[in-house]
């Protein structure tokens, strides 16, 4: 008998619709993006700015984040670059923020929908990672701790079907839920352009540094840390860096006397 910590599950990572497999991780990915999207339209109406790029900025960082996810985890753990299990998070998550910023600056959109996405992210994200959970998918050690998970199904990714492992979804739906209570706190405390998105790659960097001391499926790189540990560091002196030039031109901006009109 398994201690009362420990999280059963026993829905079999697929789902069979006629001769059409669906796997829960894409169904969750989808439902994920479809809600933080159409949330992330409705307030950005709300706040007066146009929601229509929003459903296009939503569709690149899709498939960005897909793009993104599977090339790091080829780089981190080899293995073919088409494929349809093994994406990680970071690589996703860094393509992404790039594809995203590039596309607002060359289309002269409001930079402010970029935090819209931000507050909604992490929504998105806790979403989209239950689908790993109920997989089985980013297990770690064998664990009867607290919030171990056991996959009793016998399609599911863990090794045995009899035992509990760490389970590195579930710890991502906890940090996704996490941060997306502090963006809403912080919603309406941060009011110039740009911080709420340059927060949440920070505060993504900071969970993920925390929560892979629990997790122990990300290879280790130097100083005891994992690949994932270091990214996260470097993610967050690029959140830090950002948000100081961020502000620098902003203070620039607001600085800058306006011309005066030449007397006749």
């Amino acid at each position: 008998m398994l201690p009362a910590g420990v999280i059963t599950i026993g829905i079999p990572p697929e789902i069979d619709v006629g001769p059409i497999s669906l796997a829960w991780h894409g169904l969750t990915i989808v439902l994920g993006i479809a809600i933080a999207a159409a949330a992330a339209a409705r307030w950005a109406r709300g706040r007066g700015l146009d929601p229509e790029p929003m459903y296009t900025l939503t569709g690149l960082l899709a498939i960005s984040g897909l793009v993104g996810g599977r090339l790091f985890y080829v780089l981190e753990h080899g293995g073919a670059l088409l494929g349809t299990r093994g994406f990680t998070f970071d690589g996703g998550f860094i393509l992404a923020a790039i594809v995203l910023l590039i596309y607002v600056r060359r289309s002269n959109l409001d930079v402010r929908l970029l935090d819209v996405i931000a507050v909604w992210l992490p929504l998105g994200v806790a979403i989209g990672r239950l689908g790993d959970v109920i997989n089985g998918e980013h297990h770690g050690a064998r664990s009867d701790g607290l919030l171990a998970v056991r996959n009793s199904h016998p399609d599911a990714l863990t090794p045995d079907s009899r035992f509990a492992y760490e389970n590195g979804g579930l710890y991502e739906v906890l940090l996704g839920l996490v941060l997306f209570a502090a963006m809403w706190a912080l919603r309406n405390r941060l009011t110039r352009p740009g911080d709420l998105a340059w927060t949440v790659i920070g505060l993504f960097a900071i969970g993920r540094f925390f929560v892979f001391f629990l997790r122990s499926d990300s290879p280790d790189l130097a100083l005891g840390l994992s690949n994932a540990q270091w990214t996260s560091i470097l993610l967050l002196a690029v959140a830090i860096a950002g948000r100081a030039i961020g502000v620098r031109r902003s203070d620039g901006t607001v600085r800058r006397a306006p011309p005066q009109p030449r007397s006749r």
